[in-house]
């Protein structure tokens, strides 16, 4: 359990760090198109982290383009937050 709780803080911790980062950073880039929504399950795609609103997802799948990722998702996830895939 105690191992949950750390992965967990560490992937929020990731995530402030990615939004106010990226916020400063991305300036119109956050405004690139993304699919409404894509299958979870489709060949190719990532799961990386949950964002608490879409512009932050949109800041992560930004970061994840300058890294070499072909593309990125966005997606509602209910009770849980925005949901964000990148594609290879």
């Amino acid at each position: 359990m105690s191992r949950r709780i750390v992965r967990l803080t560490a992937t929020l911790g990731a995530a402030a760090v990615l939004g106010v980062t990226g916020a400063a950073l991305a300036g119109a880039a956050s405004a690139a198109p993304v699919p409404a929504a894509a299958p979870a399950s489709a060949a190719g795609q990532h799961f990386i982290a949950f964002y608490p609103d879409k512009a932050s997802c949109q800041v992560g799948g930004e970061y994840y383009l300058r890294h070499g990722y072909s593309g990125y998702i966005c997606q509602l996830a209910p009770m849980r937050g925005w949901a964000l895939y990148v594609e290879d």
